[in-house]
Protein backbone atom coordinates (compact mmCIF):
# COMPACT_ATOMS: atom_id res chain seq x y z
CA UNK A 1 0.00 0.00 0.00
CA UNK A 2 1.65 3.39 -0.88
CA UNK A 3 0.03 6.79 -0.02
CA UNK A 4 -0.49 10.26 -1.94
CA UNK A 5 0.41 13.63 -1.00
CA UNK A 6 0.32 16.37 -3.55
CA UNK A 7 1.64 13.80 -6.20
CA UNK A 8 4.63 12.56 -3.83
CA UNK A 9 4.52 9.18 -3.61
CA UNK A 10 5.56 7.66 -0.21
CA UNK A 11 5.89 3.93 0.21
CA UNK A 12 6.03 2.28 3.85
CA UNK A 13 9.33 1.96 5.21
CA UNK A 14 10.65 -1.28 5.27
CA UNK A 15 13.02 -0.49 8.66
CA UNK A 16 12.06 -1.20 11.92
CA UNK A 17 11.28 2.75 12.71
CA UNK A 18 8.17 3.59 15.27
CA UNK A 19 5.21 5.30 13.63
CA UNK A 20 5.95 8.06 14.68
CA UNK A 21 9.73 8.43 13.05
CA UNK A 22 7.82 7.17 10.06
CA UNK A 23 5.85 9.45 9.73
CA UNK A 24 8.69 12.42 9.96
CA UNK A 25 10.39 10.77 7.47
CA UNK A 26 7.42 11.10 5.19
CA UNK A 27 6.90 14.58 6.54
CA UNK A 28 10.45 15.02 5.41
CA UNK A 29 10.19 13.64 1.97
CA UNK A 30 7.03 15.67 1.11
CA UNK A 31 8.81 18.86 1.99
CA UNK A 32 11.94 17.51 -0.09
CA UNK A 33 9.36 17.59 -3.09
CA UNK A 34 9.44 21.17 -2.82
CA UNK A 35 12.84 21.88 -3.03
CA UNK A 36 13.49 23.61 -6.86
CA UNK A 37 17.15 22.35 -6.81
CA UNK A 38 17.48 20.36 -10.01
CA UNK A 39 19.37 17.67 -9.11
CA UNK A 40 19.83 17.16 -4.63
CA UNK A 41 16.24 17.52 -3.58
CA UNK A 42 16.82 17.68 0.94
CA UNK A 43 13.77 17.84 3.28
CA UNK A 44 14.45 18.20 6.81
CA UNK A 45 12.28 18.53 10.14
CA UNK A 46 13.73 19.52 13.38
CA UNK A 47 11.83 17.58 16.04
CA UNK A 48 11.98 17.93 20.05
CA UNK A 49 9.41 16.54 22.82
CA UNK A 50 7.13 15.00 19.80
CA UNK A 51 6.25 18.33 18.17
CA UNK A 52 7.72 19.68 15.12
CA UNK A 53 9.36 22.22 15.65
CA UNK A 54 10.25 23.55 11.80
CA UNK A 55 10.27 22.45 8.27
CA UNK A 56 12.91 23.19 5.29
CA UNK A 57 14.08 22.28 1.87
CA UNK A 58 17.64 22.39 0.01
CA UNK A 59 17.75 25.65 -2.12
CA UNK A 60 20.52 26.71 -4.18
CA UNK A 61 21.60 29.78 -2.27
CA UNK A 62 24.70 30.80 -0.39
CA UNK A 63 24.51 31.20 3.55
CA UNK A 64 27.14 33.17 5.15
CA UNK A 65 26.49 31.32 8.09
CA UNK A 66 27.16 27.97 6.88
CA UNK A 67 30.51 29.13 5.33
CA UNK A 68 31.68 29.42 9.32
CA UNK A 69 31.62 25.60 9.33
CA UNK A 70 32.67 24.03 5.92
CA UNK A 71 35.53 23.00 4.65
CA UNK A 72 37.18 25.62 2.15
CA UNK A 73 39.76 22.52 0.41
CA UNK A 74 37.06 19.93 0.11
CA UNK A 75 33.27 21.48 -0.49
CA UNK A 76 32.05 24.27 -2.76
CA UNK A 77 30.91 27.50 -1.63
CA UNK A 78 27.63 26.78 1.38
CA UNK A 79 24.82 26.29 0.22
CA UNK A 80 21.04 26.79 1.68
CA UNK A 81 20.98 22.91 3.03
CA UNK A 82 17.58 21.61 4.73
CA UNK A 83 19.52 20.88 7.78
CA UNK A 84 20.58 24.59 7.90
CA UNK A 85 17.09 26.02 6.71
CA UNK A 86 15.23 23.76 9.53
CA UNK A 87 17.92 25.32 12.45
CA UNK A 88 18.52 28.78 11.20
CA UNK A 89 16.24 31.84 13.18
CA UNK A 90 15.59 29.12 15.91
CA UNK A 91 16.51 29.61 19.41
CA UNK A 92 19.07 27.74 20.62
CA UNK A 93 16.19 26.87 23.92
CA UNK A 94 14.67 25.03 20.95
CA UNK A 95 17.14 22.98 19.50
CA UNK A 96 18.73 21.89 21.90
CA UNK A 97 18.38 18.19 22.78
CA UNK A 98 16.15 18.28 19.45
CA UNK A 99 16.38 15.37 16.10
CA UNK A 100 16.36 16.34 12.97
CA UNK A 101 14.69 13.91 10.22
CA UNK A 102 16.70 13.98 6.72
CA UNK A 103 15.11 12.82 3.64
CA UNK A 104 16.81 13.11 0.01
CA UNK A 105 15.31 11.55 -3.01
CA UNK A 106 15.53 11.53 -6.89
CA UNK A 107 13.38 13.27 -9.54
CA UNK A 108 11.32 9.77 -9.37
CA UNK A 109 10.92 10.40 -5.51
CA UNK A 110 12.71 7.33 -4.28
CA UNK A 111 15.21 7.96 -1.26
CA UNK A 112 18.85 8.61 -1.47
CA UNK A 113 21.74 9.12 0.83
CA UNK A 114 20.86 11.66 2.99
CA UNK A 115 23.51 11.76 5.59
CA UNK A 116 24.20 15.40 6.32
CA UNK A 117 27.76 16.91 5.41
CA UNK A 118 30.19 17.17 7.70
CA UNK A 119 29.50 21.50 7.86
CA UNK A 120 25.63 19.94 8.33
CA UNK A 121 27.21 18.24 11.51
CA UNK A 122 29.20 21.09 12.73
CA UNK A 123 26.30 23.25 13.01
CA UNK A 124 23.74 20.80 14.24
CA UNK A 125 26.45 19.83 17.15
CA UNK A 126 27.06 23.55 17.86
CA UNK A 127 23.32 24.16 17.89
CA UNK A 128 22.49 21.42 20.50
CA UNK A 129 20.83 18.94 18.23
CA UNK A 130 21.74 15.67 19.73
CA UNK A 131 20.23 12.99 16.80
CA UNK A 132 19.57 12.79 12.85
CA UNK A 133 17.43 10.29 11.24
CA UNK A 134 18.30 9.75 7.31
CA UNK A 135 17.47 8.35 4.40
CA UNK A 136 20.01 6.05 2.49
CA UNK A 137 19.95 4.90 -0.67
CA UNK A 138 19.34 1.38 0.08
CA UNK A 139 15.43 1.13 -0.39
CA UNK A 140 13.49 2.66 2.46
CA UNK A 141 16.45 2.05 4.92
CA UNK A 142 16.79 5.01 7.67
CA UNK A 143 19.77 5.22 9.51
CA UNK A 144 19.88 6.71 13.32
CA UNK A 145 23.11 8.89 14.12
CA UNK A 146 23.87 10.73 17.15
CA UNK A 147 25.78 13.54 17.09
Amino acid sequence: MTLAHSSVIIEPMSVKVSKGKRRYIQLAKRIAAQSQHDHFKHGAILVKGGSVINTACNKDQYKRFGNRFRNTRTCGHATHHAELGCILGIDRSRTQGATVYVCRTNKKGEFRMSKPCKMCEEILRFCGVKKVLYTTGNGNEVKNHKL
